[in-house]
């Protein structure tokens, strides 16, 4: 049952989602955030997050049932039927809405469902199955761990919400075509139009550089956006932001399918790193 409900629920994608709502519950406020909200706040993220990556994998079973990474999912394996996971995910989703409202506010629900929102109808139901810019568009939908943060510990969305905003949005093609790179022949296989399938690898290494160059810029200018962030943070941002664009160079030279999953992963480090100094940064 715990390795089912993993599967379904993909919980190393959601710590890093949860990693970008501390700097959120950080910044909003000019104490700490008391342990309870923290808690509540991040439970009920949890829970959402994981209710969209059960709705994702009922919409996707059967293009699940042919890819090697995805054939050994709960559905496509028939642990699970389609329409329980379906149910599942109603329930889940309606649980964290509820915890969020009632013990947090309104606007952080609002936030963190509208993430559910855009992640299974923008991102898995429009366009992913369309074009070569889901992840773009649809990365939207991973942008709002900040937000949650924000609105969680001062019921609004400040301008340097945004910025964190916009910092993830241009962090997310890069990631995420990495990995289509690494896996180009199971969503060529699968029909899924990401961009290595569609315009091959060479366009798609120079993408993940355009959108690697315009992220270091808004890690290094969140500084100049945010006055609580201090050397602590400059410093680490301007020796992650070196070791980003040395990664995205290599594999612009390179272009193997090896290193571009080396990259993958060395992007959710960066972006976990990125959060871990905004926040260090703010309490000192």
């Amino acid at each position: 049952m715990f390795k089912t409900w993993n599967q379904l629920t993909k919980p190393r994608v959601t710590i890093l989602v949860l990693a970008t709502v501390f700097p959120g519950l950080y910044l909003g406020t000019e104490g700490t955030p008391s342990l309870s909200l923290t808690l509540i706040t991040m439970f009920g993220t949890y829970l959402m997050s994981s209710a969209s990556f059960i709705f994702n994998q009922y919409i996707e079973w059967e293009k699940d049932a042919v890819m090697y990474r995805t054939k050994k999912r709960p559905i496509p394996e028939g642990i699970i039927t389609p329409k329980t996971a379906l149910v599942l995910g109603i329930v889940i989703m309606l649980l964290a809405f509820g915890i969020l409202h009632y013990y947090v506010n309104l606007l952080t629900a609002i936030c963190a469902w509208s993430a559910l929102l855009l992640y299974v109808f923008l991102y898995t139901l429009w366009l992913k199955p369309r074009t070569e810019q889901n992840v773009v568009i649809g990365g939207i939908s991973g942008c709002i761990g900040p937000l949650i943060g924000y609105a969680a510990i001062s019921n609004s969305l400040p301008l340097p919400a945004w910025i964190l905003f916009l910092m993830i949005f241009l962090w997310t093609p890069a990631h995420f075509w990495a990995l289509a790179i690494f896996l180009k022949k199971d969503y060529e296989y699968a029909g899924i139009p990401m961009m290595p399938v569609v315009s091959g690898v060479d366009k798609t290494v120079k993408q993940i550089f355009l959108y690697s160059i315009a992220y270091s810029l808004t890690v290094l200018g969140f500084y100049f956006t945010e006055a609580r962030m201090g050397m602590i943070y400059l410093t680490s941002a301007i020796l992650l932001t070196i070791l980003f664009l040395s990664f995205a160079y290599k594999l612009l030279q390179v272009k193997e399918a090896l290193f571009a999953k080396k990259f993958f992963f060395f992007s959710i480090l960066h972006l976990f790193l990125v959060s871990i100094a905004i926040v260090v940064d703010s309490r000192i």
